[in-house]
């Protein structure tokens, strides 16, 4: 049985550390309990994608953000744990302003920075999509810089 249907406009954050290290928060709630993911959250009605993103980083992990640059938007629909879903999340490039991390109790299992290339195998949504085309787009500013 299939419980109500989770859809809507949603936001996340990529929070990028020296030596290459994101920032992802393990989810406790349906309908993805324990997957790894980036935070973010659905948006507020009337909300931009840029302020749901800010707010949910700081709700979920404590800390302040600014927007540095969007890296996405994507579609994504499917069902977990019989949960259905349909988002369209929006990624940002965020960067911590100010704020000690720490973890939204209701909803966040765990709160752990990874290496780029030694991501969890067990990631929510699109999130690893996400982070391989912010990897794409830092390797072609490269590039063109060279």
């Amino acid at each position: 049985m299939i419980a109500m249907k989770l859809q809507g406009k949603t936001a996340t954050a990529i929070i990028v550390y020296p030596n290459n290290k994101i920032l992802l928060i393990k989810r406790s709630t349906p309908p993805f309990i324990g997957y790894w993911a980036l935070p973010g959250g659905r948006a507020e009605l009337g909300e931009t994608a840029e302020h749901t993103a800010v707010r949910e980083v700081k709700e979920e992990t404590g800390l302040d953000v600014e927007i540095v640059r969007k890296v996405g938007e994507y579609h994504e629909r499917g069902i977990q744990g019989g949960q259905e879903y349909d988002y369209y999340p929006v990624c940002f490039l965020v960067e911590p302003v100010c704020g000690e991390v720490k973890r939204q109790e209701s909803e966040i299992a765990e709160v752990k920075l990874f290496g780029i290339d030694a991501l969890p195998a067990v990631m929510a949504f699109v999130h690893a999509k996400m982070i391989k085309d912010y990897l794409s787009q830092e390797r072609a500013k490269k590039t063109s810089a060279s």
